[in-house]
């Protein structure tokens, strides 16, 4: 049965959705004329958009190569809405670095920035719901549940200590004491 299967995305798309949520909240109650206030914004943003960025690195380096070698169409999707979201991720920096810069007109860049936030979220989020509903299931159809912890090992593996620092700080506070057990035991045949 799938639902007994090794859900690839669980840890990563956990800590994702806590993240990108936790950016939402502070955007929408940051004082943009506080200097104090924004850089604290600005330090979760780059934290956020730092762990989407590896997230699609470790995505397309490890469980889309190997996908790719299976059928080489399936891994097109999920690239272009990792290219897409990449230059939206872009785009946010860009504002943020105007808010930066712009010292009292960051209130008013502070607004185009929420309501663009606010839209990224929701396509993030709808990118990674069809992936798990999509990509999870192809990667069932062409690999076994060591297969795909072979690859969860290899990710795992390629990540530098502060990377692994950014995911564990979003994901430890967002998952029940058993998911956190799992995730620290796993932390601890790597480090």
């Amino acid at each position: 049965m799938l639902n007994n299967r090794k859900k690839v995305y669980d840890f990563p798309h956990k800590a994702i959705r806590y993240g990108i949520s936790k950016l939402v909240q502070e955007a929408g109650r940051t004082d943009y004329s506080d200097p104090k206030d924004v850089l604290q914004l600005l330090e979760l943003a780059k934290e956020v958009f730092r762990m989407l960025k590896i997230h699609a690195r470790d995505e397309e380096g490890v469980s889309l190569k190997h996908l790719e070698k299976k059928d080489p169409q399936t891994s097109l999707r999920d690239k272009e809405e990792h290219k897409y979201l990449e230059e939206k991720i872009e785009e946010l920096e860009s504002l943020l670095d105007r808010i930066k810069e712009e010292g009292e007109q960051a209130p008013a860049i502070s607004e185009e920035f929420y309501v663009k936030l606010i839209r990224f979220q929701t396509d993030y989020f709808s990118h990674m719901t069809r992936e798990e509903e999509e990509t999870q299931i192809r990667l069932y159809l062409y690999f076994s549940d060591t297969e795909l912890e072979e690859h969860q090992k290899e990710i795992m593996g390629s990540l530098g200590g502060d990377e692994l620092k950014i995911w564990a700080k979003y994901l430890i506070p967002n998952v029940p004491t058993p998911i956190k057990n799992r995730f620290e035991e796993m932390l601890k045949t790597f480090y």
